[in-house]
């Protein structure tokens, strides 16, 4: 068995840090911005490897469905399970086909989702410490229904699975937030041998309410033309927001970028890219080219607005009335997380999409099929055929978001500036 987080400290150590230095030398604004994303990144990815090897800790590893608010009110350092690839999509790549690899070696499918995969991999190969727990859900997917016992076997750490709600109303939220009170407190309680804190709860998430209402200002700020920041910087805020809401530092992070974008739409956007089109990028994009979408702005003058990965802040802050808001406020926030909305039917992903093509005003559609994903894969016929009858230039996409052998970065390339010169 390795040490936990081998690879993890490996990546800060060789490409992380190294990365951060440069950025931090260079005259650029942007540049700035990247500097701030990859030094929170270090800070946080920093404190899990030091979590790991203090046995008076405890290492939250959950899925979307849930925000990690309530994980620092038990003192736990969390990460967000399916965020954890894109760590090294983009700058391992070995170290992605090497823990995919250990997942089918052991005997899971190459049809699952290459998250899971990588994740069961990752597991198997001892990159997960023994002082971590797990907490997942019943979505949004297949994949994650068979990874989690996978990886509760492989490591016999505590496991906790719940029960997502399919439908997106109040009463869903609430039904889901009684749930995560009566089992998921329970358990923390249990595995951390702290006892729950009504109090400490509310104050972590108004600090996260804080970061909340800065993320909303900020993405009211991509109705703009041209946007105030790249599209490599778009998602800053609601990375930082599902990595570590509830925790001062990322607030900080969050005011800093939000800061930047007031001020550049202030006194004007230093290098403005010349906007031809504005795409929504439904679902997952090709992580293992952190460069893509610089590509698609200056070579095509297509701005991507929003993609799944980066999120759309579309709820309220979570009302601290009482603890009974506070729950539904947290279901809510967890059920809104990124892949968690995979769970809709086909109908309410669309209008979940079409919602945010409005509301940023764009003007066509690119829709990933990512292989593994049953739930999109299934829904593209339907989607295709909507998109047809509503006149929207709609380019469907086949790749794996982690995995660059399936279909390479270059063919992605001629396949959309094929689409946009159509268009």
């Amino acid at each position: 068995m390795k040490n936990p987080f081998e690879k993890t400290t490996r990546m800060i150590n060789e490409y992380a840090k190294p990365a951060l230095e440069f950025l931090r030398v260079l005259d650029d604004e942007d540049m700035k911005l990247q500097a701030l994303r990859v030094e929170s990144l270090v800070e946080r990815l920093e404190d899990l490897t030091e979590a790991a090897s203090n046995p008076e800790k405890r290492v939250a590893l959950f899925e979307f469905g849930l925000t990690p608010q309530l994980f620092y009110v038990f003192d736990c350092l969390p990460l967000c399970m399916e965020t954890f690839p894109m760590r090294f999509t983009a700058t391992q790549k070995q170290v992605v086909h090497e823990f995919l690899d250990a997942a089918e070696s052991s005997g899971l499918p190459s049809d699952v989702c290459s998250t899971d995969r990588f994740l069961v991999g990752a597991a198997l190969s001892g990159e997960f410490p023994k002082n971590a727990f797990f907490v997942t859900c019943s979505g949004p997917c297949d994949g994650t229904r068979i990874a989690y016992p996978i990886m509760q076997k492989a490591l016999e750490v505590p496991t906790l699975f719940l029960e997502l709600p399919s439908t997106y109303e109040r009463e869903s939220a609430r039904w889901y937030g009684q749930q995560i009170r009566k089992e998921l407190i329970p358990f923390l309680e249990e595995v951390t041998g702290k006892k729950f804190d009504g109090d400490r709860f509310r104050e972590i998430i108004e600090e996260s309410n804080r970061a909340y209402e800065l993320m909303l200002d900020v993405y009211d700020t991509y109705t703009t033309t041209p946007m105030p920041v790249p599209a490599t910087l778009r998602g800053f805020p609601w990375e930082m927001f599902l990595a570590a809401a509830g925790h001062p530092r990322a607030t900080k992070s969050i005011q800093t970028f939000h800061a930047e974008v007031m001020r550049r739409l202030k006194e004007g956007i230093p290098n403005p890219i010349e906007e031809k089109h504005r795409v929504i990028w439904g679902h997952v994009p090709p992580t293992f080219d952190p460069l893509f979408f610089d590509w698609m702005e200056k070579e095509l003058k297509v701005s991507m607005v929003m993609h799944m990965l980066s999120g759309s802040a579309i709820l309220r802050p979570i009302d601290t009335t009482s603890v009974e808001t506070m729950f539904e406020g947290y279901a809510w926030q967890g059920l809104d997380m990124t892949m968690s909305l995979m769970r809709f039917d086909s109908r309410k992903i669309l209008e979940y999409t079409m919602k945010l093509y409005h509301q940023y005003r764009c003007d066509s559609v690119i829709m990933t099929q990512h292989v593994g994903c049953n739930s999109i894969c299934g829904a593209g016929g339907i989607m295709r055929r909507y998109f047809q009858r509503e006149g929207i230039p709609a380019l469907f996409l086949e790749m794996d978001y982690n995995d660059d052998r399936i279909v390479s970065s270059d063919t992605l390339k001629n396949q959309i500036e094929e689409f946009f010169s159509t268009i």
